[in-house]
């Protein structure tokens, strides 16, 4: 796993065909809750970013969690964590609670298998390859050396943005963005709320790589996920008006 950092250093912004590539993302997401004043000593981030991995190949392609450089953790990033892990469950957001730890798809089976994490429990989410209504409008840009092309896209009310290379010749993206003639660089959702930006591309070194289909996590239909979801952001909202309420007596 230490050799990613080598092989970011021999990434090459020319894809040649190859029967398996890698893009590392940088992954963003801006958190929706507001730290409270007891809370502001904790230095409890607005944001959490970390590194991604998409493998792909002509039929496959999964993201995943790029390793770790370091597991060093100091006591202050330590609490810090632990109180944005409270801020976070006590939210009740599904963007703040929520997490896709695996992404793959088989494009020739048109499958999805998802591992998500919510509120600490993962569900592995097996379901048909959705087809993204994108639109093409014409604008042009660069990146990473790379032409890139804008494409968008309305999800229920989240509005999409991608960036994606044509010389990079395969239908892949983060998470479960994809079905573009070239591969995603660039991709933000909901008013950039959550974001990907490919900070190199290789088909180098990568045979200690594998592409599988996930495993892991509690199997479940994309509705009953749904619905556990709903029912838990259900609870907390009901236990926080709760603890709401005490308080207000208490005063």
């Amino acid at each position: 796993m230490k050799k990613l950092t080598f092989l970011l250093l021999l990434l090459t912004p020319y894809l040649v065909q190859a029967q398996q590539g890698m893009i590392v993302y940088e992954r963003v997401v801006t958190y929706g809750f507001e730290v409270p004043e007891f809370a502001r000593g904790f230095n409890v981030p607005k944001e959490g970013n970390k590194e991604v991995m998409l493998l792909f190949n002509e039929a496959e392609s999964m993201m995943q969690d790029a390793p770790e450089k370091s597991s060093e953790v100091s006591q202050t990033d330590s609490r810090s964590k632990r109180m944005m892990a409270f801020m976070k469950m006590g939210s009740g957001s599904r963007a703040d609670n929520e997490t896709v730890l695996v992404s793959y798809i088989n494009r020739d089976e048109g499958v999805m298998v998802e591992v998500r994490d919510f509120m600490s429990k993962e569900f592995r989410i097996e379901s048909e390859l959705p087809v993204i209504p994108w639109k093409l409008d014409g604008e042009e840009g660069e990146f990473l050396g790379y032409t890139v092309h804008k494409a968008t896209a309305m999800i229920d009310t989240v509005a999409v943005e991608a960036w994606f290379a044509l010389d990079i010749p395969y239908e892949v993206g983060p998470e479960a963005f994809g079905g573009l003639p070239g591969a995603i660089l660039v991709l933000s959702m909901d008013e950039g709320r959550l974001s990907f930006k490919a900070t190199g591309v290789s088909t180098e070194g990568l045979e200690m790589f594998q592409l599988a289909r996930p495993d892991r996590g509690d199997k479940v239909s994309r509705k009953q996920y749904e619905r556990a979801v709903e029912d838990k952001i259900k609870e907390v909202k009901r236990l926080g008006a709760g603890r709401r309420r005490a308080m207000k007596r208490q005063n």
